[in-house]
């Protein structure tokens, strides 16, 4: 088995172009500061690229990038860094090398502890929350849309 340095989940409301470029941006980025990394894609097909446990517990950071909720709970007591996904585009390196010293991930203290993940890495604005909802919308329309045109 494989075993990567960095992990990591991107995500679009939409599910379309966002999530892979973020995906190979971070690769790209890994592969020039060489480490060795998995990023789990979550896409309007679904999730794909799916970790491990085995590849969870042998990493040693972790990086969400992601529009969408990507759950940070079976990352914990990994450095987890979460951010919205065009960050992972823009900044992939950047991202790369934050994740090593990012603050260890504590699921049974979201919202008290994590405030310091959540606060500077998170979505979690108004604006972003309203976005989010907007495209998970318009994602959820098009997927119905599309069956109904195919009935």
């Amino acid at each position: 088995m494989q075993k990567y340095d960095i992990i990591g989940a991107t995500g679009c409301a939409t599910g379309i172009a966002h999530t892979f470029m973020a995906q190979e941006a971070l690769e790209e980025a890994a592969k020039k500061l060489g480490y060795t990394i998995k990023i789990e894609t979550h896409g309007q097909s679904g999730t794909e690229h799916v970790l491990t446990e085995e590849e969870i517990k042998e990493a040693k950071a972790v990086v969400i990038a992601s529009d969408i909720d990507v759950d940070p709970d079976r990352f914990a007591g990994k450095h987890v860094i979460k951010v919205p996904v065009a960050k992972a585009i823009k900044d992939a390196e950047g991202l790369i090398n934050k994740s090593f010293t990012a603050p260890i991930w504590k699921p049974e203290l979201v919202g008290k502890s994590n405030s310091n993940i959540t606060k500077n890495q998170s979505s979690d604005s108004i604006g972003q929350q309203w976005y989010t909802a907007l495209m998970n919308g318009v994602s959820h329309i098009t997927v119905y849309h599309t069956c109904y045109l195919l009935l």
